[in-house]
């Protein structure tokens, strides 16, 4: 797997509203066709994510990155 979420990336929410989160952690997400879109993850999307990796190792595959499995790459 060579997908990763760099938690020294954290950016402000430089828009921030009333409730909102104070930061985020910035991904690139790349589609099968090469295309681009940027992402922003919260602290606890980051750690469900973790946690449900931990739960079921057996759903990511070898030889695929954790983007490629996660849209359908």
């Amino acid at each position: 797997m060579e997908s990763k979420i760099n938690l020294t990336e954290e950016v402000p929410n430089k828009g921030r509203t009333f409730g909102s989160l104070l930061s985020y952690y910035p991904v690139m997400i790349v589609d099968s066709d090469g295309h681009e879109t940027p992402a922003l993850f919260t602290r606890s999307q980051i750690k469900e994510a973790k946690e449900r990796a931990a739960r079921n190792p057996e759903d990511i595959p070898e030889g695929q990155t954790f983007f490629e499995w996660l849209f359908g790459g």
